[in-house]
């Protein structure tokens, strides 16, 4: 993704729950200068973007039919000290309205193409930690108004001091959930997973970019992409059928030190990096000498065990 893509995401005036007046509270720009403020900030690494890349629904609660998924983000950025703070480049609270998902499926609405991003994290050693409080429910009852209960969360935010670092994360964390929790009544509702999701900075990974990670409940699972938006290289997701065989093959060469990641809805066979199942979706590989460079060079080629969905990301190190 270029910054062009990642300014307009950031800096999108239809995002959900966002308001014009609430645009200027928070002092979201327009994207062409957002894009400006962040191509200034990169260096050698890049931001590091997280995204929401899938989710399966191991039990959406409901006894009859399929349950109806939603779901919301805060993101915040740590200090070395503990301390937190919010700016519009990090990206608002986001959500999506409740979609139809069962009992052990994917949640559909996520493509794997365009997934959503929860989070920017910049580059350079500012800041220590970035932390998402992320929550995923089952609708109960009347119908979630996810957009209006955003509209409460961005206007809690809005309230905040947020001109200078605030005490531990729950100094945003709380008010903003509570507006969002309180708007949609979400007592009515079930809780799939709620949790605190910490990613952190240091010199081999920064931040985990280039690998996938997962959070999980006895009812539900989440997927997170950290991609560095100048080194990492999205390849476009394919749709295989049983038996069917794709080499995903990227646009430079693989490096000693650089990181492959590979995640599959569906199980599928990717060679010598192994097998992804339901139970374990993704593989992180980092590439360790020069052979194994040299051979997922020629490309990744995965064959499917069944209907799947695959999607690949290499990042140079």
């Amino acid at each position: 993704m270029s910054y062009d893509d990642v300014a307009r995401r950031i800096a999108d005036p239809k995002a959900i729950g966002l308001t014009e007046e609430l645009a200027k509270k928070l002092k979201i720009r327009d994207p062409d200068v957002t894009r400006g403020q962040l191509m200034s900030e990169a260096d050698e690494r890049g931001h590091v973007g997280v995204y929401f890349l899938a989710a399966y629904v191991i039990d959406d609660t409901d006894l009859i039919g399929k349950g109806e998924i939603y779901w919301w983000s805060i993101p915040v950025l740590g200090d070395s000290d503990g301390s937190v703070t919010w700016n519009a480049k990090l990206g608002l609270p986001s959500g999506a309205a409740p979609t139809k998902c069962g009992d052990k499926e994917w949640l559909k609405s996520l493509s794997l193409a365009d997934p959503p991003l929860l989070a920017l994290i910049p580059p350079g050693d500012e800041y220590a930690a970035c932390l998402i409080k992320f929550a995923l429910y089952d609708d109960d009852g009347a119908v979630a108004d996810v957009p209006k209960a955003m509209t409460a969360g961005l206007t809690a935010l809005a309230g905040l001091p947020l001109e200078y670092p605030l005490g531990k994360p729950e100094a945003i964390f709380q008010p903003v959930r509570h507006a969002i929790f309180e708007s949609l009544r979400a007592k009515q509702d079930d809780l799939l997973i709620e949790e605190d999701i910490r990613l952190l900075r240091n010199d081999v990974s920064h931040y985990g970019a280039g690998m996938i990670s997962s959070h999980m409940s006895a009812l539900a699972r989440v997927y997170l992409l950290a991609k560095d938006e100048v080194r990492t290289q999205a390849l476009a997701p394919v749709t295989l059928v049983k038996e069917q065989a794709h080499t995903f093959k990227f646009g430079k060469p693989i490096a000693r030190g650089g990181r492959v990641a590979v995640f599959a809805r569906g199980e599928v066979d990717a060679g010598r990096l192994g097998t992804l199942t339901l139970d374990q979706p993704f593989l992180n590989h980092i590439v360790v000498d020069d052979a194994s460079a040299a051979a997922l060079s020629n490309g990744i080629t995965v064959t499917a065990k069944g209907n799947a969905e695959v999607v690949a990301f290499y990042t140079s190190p």
